[in-house]
């Protein structure tokens, strides 16, 4: 990353890496927008190192603003109040502070660009909604 005294950034791919990170079914290449901005926004692209099956757990993070585009691929994801999406190549979604989801599936040749801020990322696991549910109901 070259950053300018004006705060320009510009970052070449050619020199960028590829890490393990929050999940180990995805590798992470830092995009240096947190870098950019003073941890203000973070930004990475993640690639899926297997196909994902069977659901990853119920969980929300606690960020204010969290947007993935999908480059190649595809994904789903189960969310509270919402239902099941599935996210392919091009597609995009926003979600709100504390939207409960559940990654449930991804393909193998998984590309994303997940943003969000502020620049780090926690996660929250919380109990499994529909399974609550249909506790609460018998």
């Amino acid at each position: 990353m070259t950053k300018y005294a004006t705060g320009y950034v510009h970052y070449e791919a050619s020199s960028a890496k590829w890490e393990n990170g929050l999940r180990d079914y995805f590798e992470y290449r830092d995009l240096e927008l947190g870098d950019a901005t003073g941890g203000e926004y973070f930004a990475h692209l993640l690639r899926a190192k297997r196909a994902v099956t069977g659901g990853t757990g119920h969980h929300k993070h606690d960020v204010k603003f969290h947007w993935t585009c999908v480059i190649k691929g595809w994904i789903s994801f189960d969310f509270k109040d919402v239902g099941h999406v599935v996210l392919k190549a091009g597609d995009s979604h926003y979600m709100p502070d504390g939207c409960h989801h559940e990654l449930m599936e991804c393909s193998e040749d998984l590309e994303m660009i997940e943003m969000y801020s502020p620049g780090e990322i926690g996660t929250i696991d919380v109990p499994d909604f529909e399974r609550t549910a249909q506790q609460e109901r018998a």
